[in-house]
């Protein structure tokens, strides 16, 4: 009788492990620039001659023969730059919003590369713009979605991350440093941990159509895969189903958006949607749809009732608190003032809890947006569901907890400012290689208003112009992320507990009396 117990167990868990898209492994984070050689480490090149590209970086070759990369906003084409970012994007002639290109990669471990190497992966590819005001950037971002001759996705592993089709290229413009989404994807990696799935990012330089790009930086998408967001796939007709769902300033797809509690309420920001990302489109039938929106619409409900002062940890019953305390900390630490406004992600196993994450599109952070972000603030704590989640005396006691934990491992100050020397020293001659294209940028006048910051009213009061608030090289944009991110962590080092202010009976002493 025990033996077929045994054999029951072991079956259902097979079907289990076999329906499971898959689950990321307790690893360690790559970090490249720890992993791969310096040009000090590999002393010179013996196989190339002066003026031929040389880079210690991996390479990326893109050829689109000729066809213009689709995807510039309709205002940049026209110099109308009027910040009309839905006025829609320029596609090809035929009307199409991707082109195919060749892409050749070539990345050799443990040696130099040039642009004659043999590349190590070669592949098909769809290609676009990509981003929302990035896409009014000189140097843009791109979507690359591998396939084969026959159209097939095309998975591979570049640069030694999980193999996917699909690949974001940033091109850090805005951000001087060239490293914001490097250093910072991975220090929320080691924030969040290894349960949570954090976008993979490396450096390369690229070659688009014979011309030297400059630096560039490799990222993973936020997909529902083996080797990302890990979730129960989706069985159609089964009304029940795992999701990831953005909330973005934009509709990327109409068909794809939703309400919920937040929308038909209007507490959602001017303008923002939720869309759901998964179940992919195809599958995204009336009851799909539906069972999605009442799922984020429970804990909407939740959060925005009487109920969670009258029992301040009922919320532990829809979210996965761990990821919505690390989620805050390193958004709120990092002033990511996108949150929960643009490029916010959430997803759900049809098994768990709702989990904040994955974190994207940290381009802007540590005070590069496009006006200045105060240090000596609390920039998240009252937005989005966190101006909810603060009201619990609990959440707020595990970031406080969580904080100073964090400040005496990963976020410490001494090992973040060692971190940024280490990133430059490793990125070498590729930062003055890129400044040689794109240098003209260091001067604002040079550029489009979408590619500087700009003054505040209060800051054009005192005089300061465009020239004051943008850096002026390298080394000045690497000492004021520098600064900014010593000064923030001081900041809350001694005003954490502040955060105790948020859910405070007077904040909500109407519902307590009722």
């Amino acid at each position: 009788m025990i033996y077929y117990v045994v054999a029951f167990l072991v079956i259902v868990a097979t079907i289990v492990g076999l329906a499971y898209v898959g689950a990321n492994e307790d690893v360690r984070r790559y970090q490249q620039h720890l992993e791969r050689p310096s040009e000090a480490d590999l002393g010179d090149c013996l196989r190339c001659d002066d003026g031929t590209l040389c880079t210690h970086l991996p390479l990326i070759e893109i050829n689109t023969f000729g066809a213009e990369i689709p995807g510039r906003p309709v205002t940049y084409e026209s110099g109308l730059f009027d910040r009309g970012l839905n006025a829609g994007v320029v596609t090809t002639p035929d009307g199409e919003s991707e082109i195919e290109a060749a892409v050749s990669v070539i990345d050799n471990l443990n040696d130099w590369n040039h642009a004659d190497d043999v590349p190590a992966y070669e592949s098909l590819a769809m290609m676009r713009l990509r981003g929302n005001s990035s896409r009014f950037f000189d140097k843009p971002n791109y979507r690359l979605s591998l396939i084969e001759p026959d159209g097939e996705g095309n998975p591979l592993p570049l640069l030694g991350m999980d193999p996917h089709a699909e690949w974001a290229l940033h091109g850090p413009f805005l951000d001087k440093t060239l490293m914001r989404n490097y250093m910072w994807m991975n220090m929320a990696a080691e924030v969040m941990g290894p349960e949570q799935f954090v976008p993979e990012v490396r450096f390369f330089e690229l070659i688009l159509n014979g011309e030297y790009q400059g630096v560039y930086a490799l990222m993973e998408t936020i997909r529902v895969s083996p080797y990302r967001v890990s979730v129960n796939r989706h069985r159609e007709g089964v009304p029940v189903t795992s999701y990831l769902v953005r909330l973005d300033t934009m509709t990327h797809t109409p068909e794809r958006k939703m309400n919920t509690f937040v929308t038909y309420t209007y507490r959602l920001e001017g303008g923002n949607t939720m869309e759901i990302l998964y179940p992919p489109l195809a599958q995204q039938d009336e009851v799909v749809r539906d069972y999605v929106a009442r799922s984020v619409s429970t804990v909407e409900r939740l959060l925005y009732s009487p109920e969670i002062i009258w029992d301040s940890r009922v919320y532990e019953q829809y979210i996965d608190v761990n990821s919505f305390v690390d989620f805050y900390i390193i958004n709120e630490f990092i002033g990511n003032n996108d949150l929960w406004a643009g490029s916010t992600y959430l997803h759900k196993d049809v098994r768990g809890r709702l989990v904040a994450g994955p974190v994207w599109d940290f381009n802007n952070v540590m005070d590069n947006f496009f006006l200045s972000m105060p240090a000596d603030e609390f920039l998240l704590a009252d937005r989005g569901w966190f101006d909810r989640l603060m009201m619990c005396p609990d959440f707020t006691g595990r970031v406080i907890r969580r904080w100073h934990e964090l400040r005496s491992g990963p976020l410490a100050e001494e090992r973040l400012v060692d971190y940024m020397q280490e990133v430059e020293d490793w990125l070498g001659s590729a930062i003055e290689r890129n400044y040689e294209v794109w240098g003209y940028s260091f001067d604002p006048s040079q550029v489009n208003h979408y590619s500087h910051r700009i003054p505040t009213l209060a800051q054009a009061a005192e005089g300061m112009t465009i020239y004051d608030l943008n850096p002026s090289s390298f080394a000045e944009a690497q000492e004021w992320m520098r600064d900014y991110m010593i000064e923030r962590g001081r900041f809350m080092d001694d005003h954490i507990e502040a955060l105790r202010q948020f859910s405070h009976p007077s904040r909500h002493a109407l519902w307590i009396l009722q």
